[in-house]
């Protein structure tokens, strides 16, 4: 062996031990980096920071505020039946007569008085038709006239038996049969008056123009429309009433009924109860008449107010009431100390608002203090 490989055989027992050392020193390195990190999470090396878990909260003294002890209110309890307004009568207004438009005088949201024009057709041909009826019945006249002169002459020579039978029953049928035709020829002569009177298209009631649906040119026609229009002062709610509801109301009942869009309440009388049942909402149809209509046009929401049992709320007066962004708070008096709580409020009720969640009968609130509205 040679001096070199004696000399490596001699190095190699010491390897592990170096070995050992540098990874004890990796592993110390480690542990004092993460004790170093927690003690920094922990504040030690953030001398002179305020804790704020230990921060003292200023309190306000109630001395000197308006304040107002809770209490529960006893309110008529009221159910809310939605529905629509609707016109008692809707009418659509087409013409009777096959014709083209000739005039217009209407619009969306005009007001018309009964008998008033609302179009006029072209009366050309209804005009021809009753000439021709016309000429008929004066030809008809004539026709009659000359067989009642026939009777006239007959009658006496068959009652001296100069003339047969047979031919007094043929001058007898001759003037039914022109009596007849003049009947039937003057009966066409006044439908044609008529059919000629319906090119002027005039409103059956005083009413509203809901809309206008044909213009000058257009080709009127049994069926289809001109407008439609309803009664003006004649509207109703129809509202959709529970069924276990129904047996409060009846025909000719006062009930409260409230248009939001017009902010107003007004009294309205029950006229109709539709005596069937929506099966999927579970509700029965009332149609209440409304007293009151000024402003207020089909299709607007309305809510038909139906009183139940009273209930009893704990309601808080709206000068305590404070509101920030979606927050609404109220400051409470606790041990002569104002404290604000975050509270829920629910419906309106007379000058305050029932409360939801947040306050207990016997609290006291400051009213009218600072921030509150």
């Amino acid at each position: 062996m040679s001096s070199e490989d004696s000399q490596g055989a001699v190095e190699k027992p010491g390897a592990p031990g170096k070995s050992r050392l540098e990874a004890g020193l990796r592993v110390g390195l480690s542990v004092a980096t993460i004790v170093v990190l927690m003690l920094w999470i922990l504040g030690v090396f953030r001398r002179g920071v305020i804790q704020a878990a230990k921060e003292p909260v200023p309190v306000e003294s109630a001395a000197g505020l308006a304040t107002e002890t809770l209490a529960m209110r006893t309110i008529p309890s009221v159910t809310e039946a939605v529905g629509t307004v609707q016109a008692e009568q809707l009418a659509a207004i087409t013409p009777r007569v096959v014709a083209n438009i000739v005039e217009i005088r209407i619009a969306a949201g005009q007001q018309v008085a009964m008998g008033e024009t609302l179009a006029v057709l072209d009366d050309r041909d209804l005009r021809r038709r009753v000439a021709q009826a016309q000429e008929g019945v004066r030809s008809a006249e004539a026709t009659l006239a000359q067989a009642q002169s026939d009777y006239n002459r007959d009658k006496p020579l068959f009652d001296q038996q100069v003339i047969t039978t047979y031919d007094f029953e043929h001058t007898q049928t001759n003037l039914k049969t022109a009596s007849a035709n003049l009947h039937r020829l003057e009966q066409a002569e006044r439908e044609a008056e008529v059919n000629l009177s319906y090119a002027v298209i005039r409103s059956p009631f005083a009413g509203v123009v809901v809309d206008k649906l044909a213009n000058v040119g257009d080709l009127g026609a049994p069926g289809k429309p001109l407008c439609t229009m309803y009664e003006q002062g004649r509207l109703w709610l129809e509202a959709s009433v529970p069924e276990d509801l129904l047996a409060s109301i009846h025909i000719g009942d006062e009930r409260t009924l409230r248009i939001d869009a017009r902010d107003r309440e007004m009294r309205g009388r029950v006229v109709e109860i539709v005596p069937s049942s929506d099966p999927a909402t579970r509700t029965v149809l009332v149609r209440v008449h409304l007293s009151d209509t000024r402003e207020i046009v089909p299709g607007m929401f309305g809510r038909l107010l139906l009183p139940t049992a009273a209930q009893s709320v704990l309601v808080v007066p709206a000068s305590a009431v404070v509101r920030a962004g979606q927050l609404t708070m109220v400051d409470v008096v606790e041990q002569q100390r104002v404290e604000r709580r975050t509270v829920q409020l629910g419906r309106a009720i007379g000058d305050g608002f029932e409360v939801l969640s947040g306050l207990s009968a016997g609290d006291t609130v400051v009213t009218g203090g600072k921030g509150a509205r």
